[in-house]
C-alpha cells in the first residue's frame, strides 16, 4: 500500500494529471482525481489499521487559512472566480497535506516519500537534458518536455528555455530547484554505490533547473548556501565544487550566464542607484515591478481580509496606470507570493501564512538538532528539507501562487520527516505499557489462584 502511495507521489509531482489531461485529452476531472487516489491508503491506515488521525498544527492553521480564502472570495468583485480558487487551495493545498501526514507516517515512508518526488524530478531533469541535446524543438516528449520563449545566442542562435511537464520555465526551475538540496541529502547521508547514483540524480535535477534559465532560482540558491554551511550538510569542499560546476555550466550556456550577470544590473536599478533608473531595466523586470506596485495597491485599499483569491490579477488594470511603469495589456500576476496572499486575503491571510510556515520550519529545526546523533539519515533529510522551503521562499519573491500544491506537497514531506523517528518510540513506549499491564494482571490472577488454593 506505501508503495502504492510512493508512486502516487512521484506522478503528482511529475505534473502527470495536467500532462494527461494537455496531451491525451482526458477527462479534466479525471485528471484532478488522481491525488485523491491518496485517500486509499489513508482509508486503509484509518479504518483498517487503527490508526490515529494525524492533525499536526500546521495543517490546523492551512484550515483556518482555508476559511479565510472563502471569507474573502465571498466578498469579491468576482466570488465565481474567487471560489473555484479557494477550491484550488482546498484540493491541491490542504487536503493533499492532510492524505501526505496521514499516508505516509514511520521512517521507512518518509524515505520512501522524498526518494519519490527526487526520482521524479531526476526523470524531469532526464528528459529536458535529452531535449537540450536532441534539439529542443524536435519533441516536447508527449507533454513532459514543454518549450517556452526563445533566448538569443551571441552567434545569433536560438536557446529554447525549457519547462519541463509545467510548461512555464520560472514555476519548473523553481520546483527542481527545490529538490536539489533533498537530493544532495540523500547522496550525503549514503554509502558506496547509492551515494554516486543519487549525486547523478542531483546532477539530473540541477541540469533541469538550468535549462529552464530562470534568474529567480539563482538567487534563491545564493541564499540557502549560508545555511547549508551552518547546518553542516555541506562543507566548504561542497560549496567550492558547485560553484565550479556552477560557472563550467554556465560556460556552456552562454544565454543563461547573460541572464545570471542582468541580476546586479536589475538588482541596482530597482533599488534606485543607477541614475537611468529603471529605464534601462529589461521589458520583463519593469513589468513585474509594475505588477507587484499594483498588487500591493491593492492590499492598501484592502488590508483586513482582501479583495479576494485571484482578484489580485483581475485589479490590476485598476491599479497599474495609477502606479506607471511598464503597464501590460490584460490580467497580470502579481509574481510575489506575499504580496499576492496579503492582497487577496489580507492581513489575516498573511499572518496565517506565515505562520504554516513557521510550523514547518519549528519542527524540521527541532529535529534536525533532535537527529543528529540519532539517525544520520533523517537528520539529512530535515536539513534538505529546510533548504528546500528556504528556496521555495526565495523564489516566491519573483512567483505568485500557481501550482499551489508543489509548496504543500514540501510542507506535507516537512511534517513527515521531522516526525518519522517519534512514532516507532511510541509504538515502543505502548508496547512496554501493555507488557507490564499483561504482567500485572497475570501476577494478581496468581496471587489470587494461591489464595483460592489455601
Amino acid at each position: 500500500m506505501k508503495i502504492f502511495a510512493a508512486v502516487i507521489l512521484f506522478a503528482i509531482y511529475l505534473n502527470v494529471p495536467a500532462v494527461a489531461v494537455r496531451e491525451f485529452g482526458v477527462p479534466f476531472m479525471a485528471g484532478a482525481a488522481l491525488p485523491l487516489l491518496l485517500l486509499i491508503p489513508f482509508a486503509h491506515a484509518i479504518l483498517v489499521r487503527g490508526e490515529p488521525l494525524r492533525l499536526p498544527g500546521l495543517l490546523m492553521v492551512g484550515f483556518v487559512l482555508l476559511l479565510v480564502h472563502a471569507t474573502s472570495a465571498y466578498f469579491a468583485v468576482r466570488p465565481d472566480e474567487s471560489f473555484d480558487r479557494v477550491m484550488e487551495w482546498a484540493l491541491e493545498g490542504v487536503l493533499l497535506t492532510a492524505l501526505i501526514v496521514n499516508v505516509f507516517r514511520t521512517r521507512a515512508d518518509a524515505i520512501a516519500a522524498v526518494q519519490a518526488v527526487v526520482a521524479a524530478g531526476a526523470v524531469m531533469g532526464a528528459i529536458v537534458l535529452l531535449q537540450q541535446l536532441l534539439g529542443a524543438t524536435d519533441s516536447n516528449f508527449m507533454g513532459f518536455g514543454q518549450l517556452d520563449a526563445a533566448l538569443v545566442n551571441d552567434d545569433g542562435s536560438l536557446q529554447r528555455r525549457l519547462a519541463g511537464p509545467i510548461g512555464e520555465t520560472n514555476r519548473f526551475a523553481q520546483v527542481m530547484a527545490v529538490l536539489i538540496p533533498v537530493s544532495a541529502a540523500l547522496a550525503i547521508t549514503s554509502q558506496g554505490a547509492a551515494r554516486l547514483g543519487y549525486w547523478g540524480l542531483t546532477a539530473l535535477i540541477t541540469a533541469g533547473m538550468a535549462l529552464a534559465f530562470s534568474r529567480g532560482v539563482v538567487v534563491a540558491l545564493a541564499l540557502a548556501v549560508p545555511f547549508a554551511l551552518l547546518f553542516n550538510l555541506l562543507k566548504l569542499r561542497h560549496v567550492l565544487v558547485g560553484v565550479f560546476s556552477a560557472l563550467l555550466l554556465l560556460l556552456m550556456l552562454p544565454s543563461y550566464a547573460e541572464r545570471v550577470i542582468s541580476i546586479g544590473d536589475v538588482a541596482v536599478q530597482t533599488l534606485g542607484l543607477s541614475p537611468h533608473g529603471l529605464r534601462n531595466a529589461d521589458g520583463a523586470a519593469r513589468g513585474r515591478l509594475t505588477e507587484m506596485k499594483a498588487t500591493a495597491m491593492v492590499f492598501a485599499d484592502h488590508p483586513l481580509l482582501g479583495a479576494g483569491p485571484g482578484m489580485a490579477q483581475v485589479l490590476y488594470q485598476d491599479y497599474a496606470p495609477v502606479v506607471g511603469g511598464k503597464v501590460r495589456p490584460g490580467e497580470r500576476e502579481a509574481h510575489n507570493l506575499y504580496l499576492q496572499l496579503a492582497a487577496e486575503t489580507g492581513i489575516i491571510g498573511l499572518i496565517l501564512f506565515a505562520t504554516i510556515i513557521g510550523f514547518a520550519f519549528n519542527g524540521l529545526e527541532r529535529a534536525r538538532k533532535r537527529l543528529a546523533t540519532k539517525d544520520h539519515r533523517l537528520w539529512g533529510l530535515a536539513c534538505g528539507l529546510e533548504l528546500a522551503l528556504i528556496i521555495y521562499l526565495g523564489t516566491s519573491l519573483f512567483l505568485h501562487s500557481a501550482y499551489i500544491r508543489y509548496l504543500w506537497m514540501l510542507l506535507g514531506l516537512c511534517v513527515i520527516v521531522s516526525s518519522a523517528d517519534r512514532l516507532p518510540l511510541l509504538i515502543r513506549l505502548l508496547g512496554r505499557v501493555l507488557a507490564e499491564t499483561a504482567r500485572s494482571v497475570r501476577t494478581r490472577e496468581s496471587a489470587g489462584e494461591a489464595q483460592h488454593g489455601r
